[in-house]
């Protein structure tokens, strides 16, 4: 016991360190953006790349603020706009499918630059995926006239206090919680292995992903970005990475399609509550996203290929 002990301490101080270190600065900047105009300037820029997915200006501020602040900030300025502007169920099923690709990217983006996975490749790829898988989605709704009936929403949220004092109380909060999904899922990874679970998930699992070029010694990172997401998980993803044991290719494709395809069970809940379709915020992202995955690994072994005979 007091082997397992040290070994869950151990852990749990390696992988909150590196995270926090990037979590705390970017809770200032996050807000600098906030109150600073950055949001409402981006949509501007943004306007005609949301008619293209079919998305008013509204909506598009509410894309915005996803993928520069988090999914819960956006979701605030949805229950007080969706309300007042006539928007169908697939105009909403685009807008809450892109920002499941699209969301917090700051923070997201630094996480897997930590994991060794540039900053700006990841928030190209997932606004870009978000764009196209929302251009796919438009064609189909649209064309066919799926999904035309006019939005209701019944989602309330508490909006985010006032005053610098509430607002960091809230933003603590939050940290504090993190702590603790990251203790809760560092003692249950090591009873997985413990009691050999741990090889029976990767006996399952290996197959299909070595389809997407990831090695057995990424598994921790997929379980970890599949059920509790990027920021939560983070820590551990940087804290695999560093152990060594995970080849370069491995890394790159695991935290690749990560970014696209994360949090499964709770976000995708949260935005099904709020009005998406699970045609596009479930199936369509899946599908979505293993088809990028596989893409982003022909690219990859097709550009290391031509390294090597250069070499």
């Amino acid at each position: 016991m007091k082997k397992f002990l040290s070994k869950i301490k151990s852990d749990i101080w390696e992988i909150c360190v590196p995270l926090y270190k990037i979590l705390i600065p970017f809770v200032f900047i996050v807000k600098i953006l906030e109150i600073s105009g950055a949001i409402e300037f981006i949509a501007k820029i943004l306007e005609p790349l949301m008619s293209l997915v079919g998305l008013t200006p509204e909506l598009g501020l509410i894309f915005v603020t996803a993928f520069v602040i988090n999914i819960y900030a956006s979701l605030v300025l949805f229950v007080n706009l969706v309300p007042v502007i006539d928007v169908s169920v697939a105009q909403i099923t685009i807008l809450t499918t892109m920002i499941l690709i699209a969301h917090n990217l700051p923070i997201e983006s630094t996480i897997s630059k930590a994991a060794g996975v540039s900053f700006i490749y990841t928030v190209l790829l997932r606004l870009i995926c978000a764009f196209i898988l929302g251009f796919i989605l438009k064609l189909i709704y649209f064309n066919f006239d799926l999904l035309t009936e006019t939005f209701k929403t019944f989602f309330t949220i508490k909006p985010p206090p006032d005053g610098f004092w509430p607002w960091l109380l809230d933003q603590s909060l939050t940290l504090i919680y993190i702590f603790f999904i990251v203790c809760t899922m560092t003692v249950v990874l090591e009873l997985l292995r413990m009691v050999g679970i741990e090889k029976l998930v990767e006996k399952i699992f290996m197959p299909p992903l070595r389809l997407f070029g990831i090695q057995k010694e990424a598994m921790n990172i997929i379980i970890v970005g599949m059920t509790i997401g990027l920021q939560f998980g983070g820590g551990m993803l940087i804290k695999e990475v560093k152990t060594g044991r995970i080849d370069k290719q491995s890394i790159f494709l695991s935290v690749s399609m990560l970014n696209l395809l994360h949090a499964l069970i709770e976000d995708t809940i949260l935005m099904i509550l709020v009005g998406g379709h699970i045609s596009g915020v479930l199936f369509a992202r899946i599908i979505f996203s293993l088809i990028m995955s596989y893409f982003i690994f022909m690219i990859y072994k097709k550009y290391s290929k031509s390294n090597l005979s250069i070499q």
